[in-house]
């Protein structure tokens, strides 16, 4: 029995252009109307969870790649770098010119070479009045204001860097007692490795969650489609991955869905019973 369903947001619940397909939004107050709780797990900070996300009837919020667990409105977790290691890290960065986005709780402050890097990929995959729409509505402004940190200095909870692969070899290896990794992977030609503070994770959430509300491992499911969504798949007792996600994930799925466009969710929600398919909720359209 499902107690209990864990959803990432970008490219599982939700399409980057089209947004939340109203499959999803069905198949998510058809599981609420059977006392199946929903949880929303992504690596975002707070302030730049999607406004049609937040619209959603869910049950509570994991945010911050696992620094922030929040349940029926009730704060259960919050955790930050301290901020010696957060000095530290600022000034292998500052020595080592490497890109860096760092987030706290509302904000995200970006130095240049991070802000060009994720300006550059969105451009890749989005052009003319699509990439305007996707800034607008995608919360997060990928520009270069990391002069503005010094005010939150103690409240970063998750650290991504960009650069070749020998330094963030090298930052992982020197900061590996003090950090845990979310993800690290080759993007665009260049390295890129997200730190989080010591237990947390999108895994050890799950894991704490659970035990928190009693719920037993194999009464838990997951979908996501990134890389940092391999612990929470782990940490389930069934876990999901989207088909146009990435590959490596896939090695860890017990099931592959659809897209959030081909109604990935509801279709695999449907074929294990965990809700009912009905003709007039229009399932196989896209929205």
């Amino acid at each position: 029995m499902t107690r209990i369903i864990y959803l990432d947001i970008d490219g599982t619940l939700r399409d980057e252009l089209e947004g939340i397909p109203d499959s999803a939004k069905i198949a998510v107050q058809k599981c609420r109307q059977k006392g199946i709780l929903i949880l929303i797990c992504t690596g975002r900070n707070p302030g730049s969870i999607q406004d049609d996300v937040r619209c959603m009837e869910t049950d509570g919020v994991i945010s911050g790649g696992g620094c922030y667990i929040e349940f029926k409105g009730e704060l259960l977790k919050r955790e930050h770098f301290s901020k010696k290691t957060l000095t530290d890290i600022l000034e292998v960065i500052r020595k080592r010119n490497l890109g860096a986005s760092l987030e706290s709780e509302q904000e995200i402050y970006m130095n240049g070479i991070a802000a060009e890097f994720y300006r550059e990929d969105v451009h890749r995959k989005i052009s003319g009045e699509n990439e305007q729409w996707y800034w607008e509505k995608n919360r997060i402004g990928y520009e270069d204001n990391f002069s503005q940190l010094w005010n939150e200095r103690g409240k970063i909870h998750k650290i991504c860097l960009i650069g070749a692969q020998e330094e963030i070899e090298s930052v992982q290896a020197k900061f590996g007692e003090v950090s845990g990794t979310a993800q690290k992977k080759e993007w665009n030609g260049r390295a890129y490795i997200e730190l989080l503070p010591p237990q947390c994770g999108k895994g050890r959430a799950v894991e704490f969650l659970n035990r928190y509300l009693g719920i037993k491992r194999e009464e838990s499911m997951s979908f996501g489609d990134g890389e940092n969504d391999i612990e929470m798949l782990k940490s389930t007792g069934t876990g999901i991955a989207v088909s146009s996600g990435s590959p490596k994930l896939l090695g860890y799925a017990d099931a592959v869905c659809e897209s959030p466009l081909e109604n990935g969710i509801y279709r695999e929600l449907a074929r294990r019973g965990i809700i009912e398919a009905d003709h007039s909720d229009r399932q196989t359209e896209g929205r």
